[in-house]
């Protein structure tokens, strides 16, 4: 049996910006994969497509997870940009 991807967890863990915990869940579905996967559970008949929709699965929320990361970057850019501007503001009118 194929281990279902966590995505709606994972989702909320990158909305929620706690990116240890979405990292953790992608790293117990990578270990349950692992497990699950055998040489029996390869050969049988029709598996091999359920292992190439959740690789396609995988992959999307890993794209999701580093356009997510990569905004939360530029997003600490610009406040601290912001910030030194209001301070460059605030001692110039002092």
């Amino acid at each position: 049996m194929i281990p279902a991807l966590p995505v709606e967890a994972i989702r909320a863990a990158i909305a929620a910006d706690d990116w240890a915990a979405a990292e953790a869940l992608m790293a117990e579905h990578e270990a349950a994969l692992r497990g699950a996967c055998t040489p029996d559970s390869l050969g049988e008949a029709g598996c091999r497509d359920a292992w190439l929709q959740l690789l396609g699965a995988q992959r999307a929320l890993m794209e999701e997870l580093r356009t997510a990361r990569d905004e939360a970057g530029r997003a600490l850019d610009r406040l601290s940009r912001d910030r030194r501007g209001v301070a460059a503001y605030l001692q110039g009118g002092a």
